[in-house]
This record gives structure tokens, C-alpha cells and sequence, in this order.
């Protein structure tokens, strides 16, 4: 998966679109995680997504944050820190948009959207 940075508070995915079943997964897939189809077109997600659940951490040293799994709206989920609410108790549910990476692409931060 690929970010693209185009404003200062607007970002982008690549992904990838299946043309047989239509799902969605990771820039770096060669194979439809669903069907099995090599058939993969490139698709660009708008960084919006929904907080699905606060995962374990993983990893250690300078980004010890709660990672969360995010759902994107476009159908696929990413790992990624969220900013903008307690460590570790950012609501399931919760919408959220793609502010920036680290590491090349590797960790992915998103913040909470403001409520309407």
C-alpha cells in the first residue's frame, strides 16, 4: 500500500480493485485474497475509514502507541495509530481520515474526524 501526500491535511491509498468479485486488498497483493484472480486493477482510497477494534501491540522502540485496525470505506482494513483521543481508548466505530505516514508507508497515522 502506497500514501500520497497532497495537501497538508489530505492523503491518499493505492490499493488494489479485483475485476471478478470487486473486492479490495493492499497495493502489494498479486492475487485476489477472495477469488484467487490475478485480475487486479489499481484504485486510489480517500484515507476516510472507521475504527473497527484496538489491537495489541506489536512493536517497540519510538512508536509504542495502540495500533487499531481501521476500516477504509472502500472494503479493506490497514493497522494504523490513531490520534486525537486517550491512548488506547479511541471509540469502536469511530470515523477517522489518513494524516500521514512514517517509515516509507509502513505505519500509518489517522486522526479522529470532528463530529457534525
Amino acid at each position: 500500500m502506497t500514501l500520497t501526500m497532497l495537501a497538508p491535511a489530505e492523503a491518499e491509498l493505492d490499493y488494489r480493485r479485483c475485476r471478478w468479485c470487486h473486492s479490495a486488498s493492499a497495493a502489494t497483493c498479486l492475487l485476489c485474497p477472495v477469488c484467487g484472480s490475478a485480475d487486479l486493477t489499481p484504485a486510489r482510497a480517500c484515507g476516510q475509514g472507521t475504527v473497527q477494534r484496538l489491537l495489541r501491540p506489536t512493536r517497540r522502540g519510538p512508536h509504542l502507541g495502540r495500533p487499531y485496525l481501521i476500516v477504509l470505506d472502500e472494503g479493506f482494513t490497514v493497522q494504523a495509530a490513531v490520534l486525537g483521543g486517550l491512548p488506547g481508548a479511541v471509540p469502536i466505530g469511530a470515523r477517522v481520515h489518513l494524516v500521514t505516514s512514517e517509515e516509507g508507508g509502513r505505519v500509518l497515522t489517522f486522526r479522529l474526524a470532528s463530529r457534525p
